[in-house]
């Protein structure tokens, strides 16, 4: 009976040896080829080797020791917003492992398996995501210069390619080498867990642009990234097992596909361009109004003069008359600068990150400069006059200015 088997030559080591239970127990050779070749070796081989992949994906206490680990330091990253404390976050985030397990879920049907790679998913995602209120919170102010993560408000081309060979890799190197990957796993880290810790930043602080945008791109990620493991497990062999683990596989692309279409919704709103504003970089500006009080004083010279012949007569005291000709130059005049930003620039009704959105400018624009101040949260804002003669009030980072000369 045996004998008409077709997998019993590749079952077994020799006629009558049977297969260990672990992968490692194998002889090397015979490993190698298990691991390269999965689609060519038997049932009971692959099954071997789905087994490791299970022991490999399970969460231990490292994985939610480097979790908490990871979401403190992201927290402390995104308020000193400093990029080199957000590479260390993005590091210590295990953040393929819970992916990598639910991704096994429609071919082993380990649902305990799967239940707890699940509860790491969404505790680790929980960290992520509250790392950022509380910074928020604390921080109470949404802008962020040094830290370039403005772009995951909306789904970017880059960072899905990247998201995408990064996963490729890590599944090649979970396969071929028995290990979970370090150096790829941080690319998913960055591209899945950033964006969540983005999303609870904005939340705290009522920014509409980051949450739930943020929020949204993430979960897209999260959703690309575990469709494209299934597809790589089923290109190497490794396919559903029945119709309800197509039917999980079918809820996740279902789930991906809703991700990425509200994603793109909102990401062709036109005030998706504010999010940006917050995070461009700060030119170096000249001071506006410092020069005018210093050029004004040369017409005072004239004013004393006359004084000494002014004491014996009366008809001589109108002389007080031209001190308001100080007061009248005081009066600041209008000048122009030029929008010094790649990404454009948002023109608000009145100074604040929140207000109503009136006008656009382009880089390179010339805009007039009619007045300016400074918020409470140490924002300079200027009022200006755009080329259609629109008046509002512009983000002063935005802005490169010319001291303006008496002659303007």
């Amino acid at each position: 009976m045996f004998g008409n088997n077709p997998w019993e030559p590749q079952m077994s080591l020799s006629g009558s040896e049977p297969l260990p239970n672990d992968i490692n127990d194998l002889p090397p050779a015979r490993q190698r080829h298990i691991r390269r070749q999965p689609r060519s070796a038997s049932i009971a081989e692959r099954q071997i080797l789905l087994d490791s992949l299970l022991q490999l994906t399970a969460p231990t206490l490292n994985f939610f020791l480097l979790a908490f680990l990871g979401a403190l330091t992201a927290g402390v990253a995104f308020y000193f917003d400093e990029p080199a404390i957000l590479i260390v976050a993005i590091i210590l985030f295990p953040f393929h492992r819970p992916v990598f397990g639910l991704a096994l879920l429609p071919i082993t049907h380990s649902f305990g398996h799967g239940l707890k790679n699940l509860v790491s998913l969404l505790f680790l995602s929980t960290l992520a995501f509250g790392a950022g209120a509380i910074t928020g919170l604390i921080r109470q102010t949404p802008a962020l210069e040094r830290l370039n993560i403005y772009r995951f408000t909306a789904l970017y081309w880059l960072d899905l390619t990247i998201l995408g060979v990064s996963t490729l890799l890590c599944v090649l190197v979970l396969l071929r080498k028995g290990q979970l990957p370090r150096l790829s796993g941080v690319l998913l880290s960055y591209t899945m867990l950033i964006p969540l810790t983005l999303a609870g930043f904005g939340l705290t602080l009522n920014q509409p642009l980051f949450w739930p945008n943020a929020l949204l791109t993430g979960l897209t990620h999260l959703g690309v990234a575990t469709i494209l493991t299934l597809f790589i497990f089923f290109i190497l062999g490794f396919s559903p097992k029945d119709s309800l683990g197509w039917l999980l596989t079918l809820i996740t692309l279902t789930l991906t596909i809703a991700f990425m279409a509200a994603s793109l919704q909102l990401s062709r709103s036109p005030s998706i361009t504010d999010s940006k504003i917050l995070f461009s970089p700060t030119p170096t500006l000249t001071p506006a109004y410092t020069a005018t009080p210093q050029v004004l004083p040369t017409d005072t010279p004239i004013m004393p003069t006359p004084t000494p012949t002014l004491t014996q007569t009366p008809s001589q005291v109108p002389t007080s008359t031209p001190t308001p000709t100080i007061t009248i130059t005081l009066e600041p005049t209008s000048y122009l600068a030029i929008i010094d930003t790649v990404i454009g620039a948002v023109i608000r009704e009145t100074p604040d990150y929140s207000a109503p959105v009136i006008g656009y400018a382009n880089d390179g624009d010339s805009i007039e400069i009619l007045d300016e101040t400074t918020t409470e949260d140490g924002s300079r804002w200027f009022q200006v006059r755009s080329s259609t003669g629109q008046i509002g009030w512009l983000l002063g980072s935005l802005v490169n200015t010319q001291t303006p000369s008496p002659g303007d």
